[in-house]
Protein backbone atom coordinates (compact mmCIF):
# COMPACT_ATOMS: atom_id res chain seq x y z
CA UNK A 1 0.00 0.00 0.00
CA UNK A 2 0.71 3.69 -0.41
CA UNK A 3 2.27 5.33 2.80
CA UNK A 4 3.35 8.90 2.89
CA UNK A 5 6.20 8.98 5.61
CA UNK A 6 7.66 12.67 6.81
CA UNK A 7 11.28 12.60 7.34
CA UNK A 8 13.54 15.32 7.96
CA UNK A 9 13.88 16.23 4.45
CA UNK A 10 9.89 16.17 3.88
CA UNK A 11 7.82 13.85 2.87
CA UNK A 12 8.44 10.83 0.65
CA UNK A 13 5.84 8.21 -0.51
CA UNK A 14 6.16 4.49 0.10
CA UNK A 15 5.00 1.36 -0.80
CA UNK A 16 4.28 -0.57 2.38
CA UNK A 17 2.51 -4.44 3.41
CA UNK A 18 -1.17 -3.77 4.25
CA UNK A 19 -1.69 -4.24 7.94
CA UNK A 20 -4.02 -7.26 8.85
CA UNK A 21 -6.16 -6.99 11.65
CA UNK A 22 -5.72 -8.14 15.04
CA UNK A 23 -8.18 -9.59 17.59
CA UNK A 24 -10.47 -6.44 18.35
CA UNK A 25 -9.00 -4.54 15.24
CA UNK A 26 -10.52 -3.63 11.81
CA UNK A 27 -8.94 -2.69 8.80
CA UNK A 28 -10.09 0.64 6.84
CA UNK A 29 -9.40 1.45 3.33
CA UNK A 30 -8.80 4.92 2.93
CA UNK A 31 -10.67 7.35 1.17
CA UNK A 32 -9.34 10.56 2.79
CA UNK A 33 -7.77 12.09 5.47
CA UNK A 34 -7.69 15.51 6.61
CA UNK A 35 -4.13 17.28 7.53
CA UNK A 36 -4.32 18.87 11.31
CA UNK A 37 -2.58 22.21 11.61
CA UNK A 38 -0.69 20.03 14.57
CA UNK A 39 0.51 17.89 11.72
CA UNK A 40 1.43 21.25 9.73
CA UNK A 41 3.56 22.34 12.91
CA UNK A 42 5.59 19.23 13.13
CA UNK A 43 6.35 19.59 9.21
CA UNK A 44 7.74 23.40 9.86
CA UNK A 45 9.98 21.61 12.63
CA UNK A 46 10.79 18.71 10.62
CA UNK A 47 14.26 19.05 10.33
CA UNK A 48 14.43 18.11 14.30
CA UNK A 49 12.59 14.94 13.85
CA UNK A 50 14.30 12.06 16.29
CA UNK A 51 12.86 9.13 13.50
CA UNK A 52 10.63 9.44 10.70
CA UNK A 53 7.08 9.61 11.23
CA UNK A 54 3.67 7.65 9.73
CA UNK A 55 1.37 10.67 10.26
CA UNK A 56 -2.49 11.45 10.60
CA UNK A 57 -5.54 10.64 12.54
CA UNK A 58 -8.62 12.65 10.77
CA UNK A 59 -9.58 9.34 8.92
CA UNK A 60 -12.65 8.13 6.54
CA UNK A 61 -12.91 5.13 4.66
CA UNK A 62 -14.46 1.56 4.10
CA UNK A 63 -14.27 -1.23 6.09
CA UNK A 64 -12.35 -4.02 4.25
CA UNK A 65 -11.40 -6.21 6.97
CA UNK A 66 -12.00 -7.66 10.80
CA UNK A 67 -10.30 -8.64 13.19
CA UNK A 68 -11.48 -11.42 15.72
CA UNK A 69 -14.42 -10.86 17.72
CA UNK A 70 -15.63 -7.60 15.70
CA UNK A 71 -19.22 -7.27 15.69
CA UNK A 72 -19.93 -3.57 15.47
CA UNK A 73 -19.74 -3.12 11.40
CA UNK A 74 -19.24 -5.18 8.83
CA UNK A 75 -16.97 -5.17 5.60
CA UNK A 76 -18.23 -2.39 3.78
CA UNK A 77 -19.10 0.33 5.89
CA UNK A 78 -18.50 3.50 5.70
CA UNK A 79 -16.81 4.65 8.93
CA UNK A 80 -15.15 8.08 9.94
CA UNK A 81 -12.45 7.40 13.01
CA UNK A 82 -10.52 9.28 15.79
CA UNK A 83 -7.15 7.61 14.03
CA UNK A 84 -6.05 7.21 10.55
CA UNK A 85 -2.78 7.44 8.64
CA UNK A 86 -1.53 9.35 5.29
CA UNK A 87 -2.25 6.07 4.04
CA UNK A 88 -3.61 3.55 1.57
CA UNK A 89 -5.43 1.39 4.78
CA UNK A 90 -4.98 1.74 8.55
CA UNK A 91 -5.75 -0.31 11.75
CA UNK A 92 -8.39 1.03 13.74
CA UNK A 93 -11.09 -0.28 16.55
CA UNK A 94 -14.71 0.02 16.76
CA UNK A 95 -14.44 2.07 19.78
CA UNK A 96 -12.65 4.82 17.81
CA UNK A 97 -15.09 4.72 14.73
CA UNK A 98 -18.78 5.67 13.89
CA UNK A 99 -20.77 4.94 10.84
CA UNK A 100 -20.68 8.02 8.04
CA UNK A 101 -24.66 9.16 7.44
CA UNK A 102 -25.61 8.31 4.14
CA UNK A 103 -25.36 10.70 1.65
CA UNK A 104 -22.78 12.62 3.62
CA UNK A 105 -19.30 12.66 1.21
CA UNK A 106 -16.79 11.15 2.90
CA UNK A 107 -14.34 14.28 1.86
CA UNK A 108 -16.63 16.12 4.25
CA UNK A 109 -17.13 13.14 6.98
CA UNK A 110 -14.30 15.00 9.00
CA UNK A 111 -15.57 13.52 12.33
CA UNK A 112 -12.77 14.01 14.55
CA UNK A 113 -11.84 17.69 13.70
CA UNK A 114 -15.51 18.96 13.74
CA UNK A 115 -16.08 16.61 16.93
CA UNK A 116 -13.63 19.13 18.58
CA UNK A 117 -15.25 22.16 17.83
CA UNK A 118 -18.84 20.73 18.39
CA UNK A 119 -17.15 19.99 22.10
CA UNK A 120 -15.72 23.15 22.54
CA UNK A 121 -19.24 24.55 22.00
CA UNK A 122 -20.77 22.50 24.33
CA UNK A 123 -18.56 25.06 26.70
CA UNK A 124 -18.92 28.10 24.72
CA UNK A 125 -22.07 29.30 26.95
CA UNK A 126 -23.76 31.53 24.24
CA UNK A 127 -27.00 32.43 25.39
CA UNK A 128 -29.34 33.78 22.60
CA UNK A 129 -28.99 37.32 21.68
CA UNK A 130 -25.20 37.62 22.78
CA UNK A 131 -22.60 38.82 20.72
CA UNK A 132 -19.89 36.83 20.10
CA UNK A 133 -16.12 37.70 18.44
CA UNK A 134 -14.39 35.28 16.81
CA UNK A 135 -10.15 35.84 16.45
CA UNK A 136 -9.00 33.95 14.06
CA UNK A 137 -10.78 32.51 10.82
CA UNK A 138 -9.66 29.56 9.85
CA UNK A 139 -11.22 26.23 9.52
CA UNK A 140 -11.70 25.79 13.73
CA UNK A 141 -12.42 29.09 14.05
CA UNK A 142 -15.11 29.06 11.10
CA UNK A 143 -16.63 26.20 12.07
CA UNK A 144 -16.84 27.42 15.75
CA UNK A 145 -18.54 30.43 14.10
CA UNK A 146 -21.05 28.25 12.71
CA UNK A 147 -22.10 26.47 16.50
CA UNK A 148 -22.47 29.73 17.78
CA UNK A 149 -24.70 31.32 15.58
CA UNK A 150 -26.67 27.75 15.99
CA UNK A 151 -26.51 28.35 19.81
CA UNK A 152 -28.46 31.80 19.27
CA UNK A 153 -25.47 34.54 18.90
CA UNK A 154 -27.05 37.66 17.56
CA UNK A 155 -24.37 39.67 16.29
CA UNK A 156 -20.84 37.58 15.15
CA UNK A 157 -17.66 39.85 14.57
CA UNK A 158 -15.01 37.88 13.03
CA UNK A 159 -11.15 39.28 13.84
CA UNK A 160 -8.67 37.66 11.21
CA UNK A 161 -5.45 39.67 9.06
CA UNK A 162 -6.19 37.63 5.69
CA UNK A 163 -8.59 39.13 3.70
CA UNK A 164 -10.10 36.14 1.98
CA UNK A 165 -10.62 34.27 5.35
CA UNK A 166 -12.64 37.58 7.00
CA UNK A 167 -14.55 37.16 3.32
CA UNK A 168 -15.51 33.64 4.36
CA UNK A 169 -16.30 34.33 7.58
CA UNK A 170 -19.05 36.73 6.08
CA UNK A 171 -20.45 34.45 3.48
CA UNK A 172 -20.80 31.94 6.54
CA UNK A 173 -22.62 34.37 8.55
CA UNK A 174 -20.45 36.93 10.71
CA UNK A 175 -21.97 40.38 10.19
CA UNK A 176 -18.86 41.81 10.63
CA UNK A 177 -15.57 41.01 9.50
CA UNK A 178 -12.05 43.44 10.73
CA UNK A 179 -8.76 43.17 10.03
CA UNK A 180 -6.94 43.60 13.45
CA UNK A 181 -3.15 43.42 12.76
CA UNK A 182 -1.81 46.49 13.60
CA UNK A 183 -4.89 48.33 15.52
CA UNK A 184 -4.41 48.14 19.47
CA UNK A 185 -7.11 45.88 21.31
CA UNK A 186 -8.48 48.62 22.75
CA UNK A 187 -9.14 50.91 19.83
CA UNK A 188 -10.78 47.41 18.76
CA UNK A 189 -12.84 47.22 21.29
CA UNK A 190 -13.61 51.23 21.22
CA UNK A 191 -14.66 50.70 17.36
CA UNK A 192 -16.72 47.15 17.69
CA UNK A 193 -18.05 47.19 21.42
CA UNK A 194 -17.00 44.19 24.28
CA UNK A 195 -18.77 41.07 23.09
CA UNK A 196 -20.19 38.10 25.73
CA UNK A 197 -18.46 35.42 24.18
CA UNK A 198 -14.77 35.32 22.27
CA UNK A 199 -13.40 32.10 20.45
CA UNK A 200 -10.11 32.55 20.37
CA UNK A 201 -9.10 30.37 17.27
CA UNK A 202 -5.69 30.90 16.11
CA UNK A 203 -3.15 29.70 18.65
CA UNK A 204 -1.24 33.04 18.63
CA UNK A 205 -0.38 34.91 21.67
CA UNK A 206 -1.60 38.08 20.02
CA UNK A 207 -4.57 36.72 19.46
CA UNK A 208 -4.70 35.16 23.31
CA UNK A 209 -4.43 38.82 24.19
CA UNK A 210 -6.89 40.56 22.05
CA UNK A 211 -9.12 38.25 23.16
CA UNK A 212 -8.91 39.65 26.63
CA UNK A 213 -9.42 42.94 25.48
CA UNK A 214 -12.91 42.36 23.54
CA UNK A 215 -14.51 40.20 26.01
CA UNK A 216 -16.76 41.91 28.60
CA UNK A 217 -16.91 42.04 32.44
CA UNK A 218 -18.03 38.52 33.77
CA UNK A 219 -17.85 37.60 29.51
CA UNK A 220 -16.38 34.06 28.47
CA UNK A 221 -13.08 33.58 26.76
CA UNK A 222 -13.25 30.15 24.95
CA UNK A 223 -9.22 28.57 23.75
CA UNK A 224 -10.00 26.95 20.88
CA UNK A 225 -6.91 27.55 19.24
CA UNK A 226 -3.70 25.06 19.99
CA UNK A 227 -0.53 27.22 20.99
CA UNK A 228 2.06 25.11 20.13
CA UNK A 229 5.30 28.15 19.33
CA UNK A 230 7.72 29.30 22.27
CA UNK A 231 7.54 25.88 23.51
CA UNK A 232 3.34 26.56 24.46
CA UNK A 233 4.70 29.29 26.93
CA UNK A 234 2.17 32.19 26.49
CA UNK A 235 1.81 35.89 29.22
CA UNK A 236 -1.17 37.27 30.32
CA UNK A 237 -2.32 40.17 31.48
CA UNK A 238 -3.67 38.46 34.72
CA UNK A 239 -4.85 41.62 36.01
CA UNK A 240 -7.16 42.73 33.40
CA UNK A 241 -8.44 38.87 33.00
CA UNK A 242 -9.14 38.83 36.91
CA UNK A 243 -10.70 42.71 37.10
CA UNK A 244 -13.06 41.67 34.44
CA UNK A 245 -13.93 38.90 36.04
CA UNK A 246 -14.02 36.44 33.22
CA UNK A 247 -14.51 33.14 32.59
CA UNK A 248 -11.84 31.27 30.77
CA UNK A 249 -12.42 28.21 29.25
CA UNK A 250 -9.76 25.26 27.18
CA UNK A 251 -12.25 24.66 25.07
CA UNK A 252 -9.43 21.25 24.08
CA UNK A 253 -11.20 17.96 25.01
CA UNK A 254 -9.17 14.62 25.82
CA UNK A 255 -11.60 12.33 26.88
CA UNK A 256 -12.55 10.00 24.39
CA UNK A 257 -16.20 8.78 25.15
CA UNK A 258 -16.90 12.75 24.83
CA UNK A 259 -15.07 13.26 21.88
CA UNK A 260 -16.86 10.33 20.06
CA UNK A 261 -20.29 11.69 21.29
CA UNK A 262 -19.34 15.12 19.87
CA UNK A 263 -18.52 13.32 16.81
CA UNK A 264 -21.64 11.42 16.82
CA UNK A 265 -23.58 14.94 16.59
CA UNK A 266 -20.68 16.56 14.63
CA UNK A 267 -22.31 14.37 11.85
CA UNK A 268 -25.45 15.09 12.33
CA UNK A 269 -24.89 18.69 11.70
CA UNK A 270 -22.83 17.93 8.72
CA UNK A 271 -25.42 15.27 7.49
CA UNK A 272 -28.35 17.72 8.19
CA UNK A 273 -26.53 20.94 6.29
CA UNK A 274 -26.71 23.06 9.50
CA UNK A 275 -23.29 22.80 9.52
CA UNK A 276 -21.12 24.04 6.26
CA UNK A 277 -17.85 22.75 5.70
CA UNK A 278 -18.02 22.31 1.97
CA UNK A 279 -16.71 26.37 0.70
CA UNK A 280 -13.41 25.34 3.45
CA UNK A 281 -12.31 21.52 2.18
CA UNK A 282 -9.59 21.42 -0.87
CA UNK A 283 -9.12 17.95 -1.56
CA UNK A 284 -5.45 17.12 -2.87
CA UNK A 285 -4.34 12.99 -3.93
CA UNK A 286 -2.27 10.86 -1.79
CA UNK A 287 0.72 11.40 -4.15
CA UNK A 288 0.25 15.24 -3.51
CA UNK A 289 1.06 15.31 0.52
CA UNK A 290 4.28 17.62 -0.29
CA UNK A 291 2.39 20.27 -2.27
CA UNK A 292 -0.83 19.99 0.50
CA UNK A 293 1.49 20.91 3.33
CA UNK A 294 3.33 23.66 1.46
CA UNK A 295 0.43 25.33 0.04
CA UNK A 296 -0.77 25.04 4.14
CA UNK A 297 2.22 26.18 5.19
CA UNK A 298 2.00 29.09 3.04
CA UNK A 299 -1.31 29.60 3.76
CA UNK A 300 -2.47 29.32 -0.19
CA UNK A 301 -5.31 31.58 -0.99
CA UNK A 302 -8.94 29.81 -0.70
CA UNK A 303 -7.12 27.33 1.47
CA UNK A 304 -8.58 26.56 4.58
CA UNK A 305 -8.53 22.52 5.54
CA UNK A 306 -6.75 20.23 3.25
CA UNK A 307 -7.85 16.54 2.69
CA UNK A 308 -5.96 13.60 1.00
CA UNK A 309 -7.86 11.36 -0.92
CA UNK A 310 -7.37 7.74 -2.01
CA UNK A 311 -8.61 6.52 -4.69
CA UNK A 312 -11.54 3.84 -4.50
Amino acid sequence: MLAAILTRNGFVVVDRPVPAPGPGQMRVKTLACGICEGDVFYYRMRSELAHESLMGHEGTGVVDALGSGVNEFAVGDLVTSIGGTYSAYYLTTPGACLPVPAGLDSILALGEPVACCVHAANRFGVRPGDRVAVVGCGFMGLICMQLARLQGAEHICALEPLSWQREMACVLGAEVAVNPQGVAGKQLTADLGEFDVVIEAAGVPNALDLGGDLVKQHGRLIIVGYHQTQGGLRTVNMQQWNFKAIDVVNGHVRRHEEKMEAMRLALDLLASGELNIAPLVTPYALSEIAQAFEDLVARKLGLFKATLTVQP
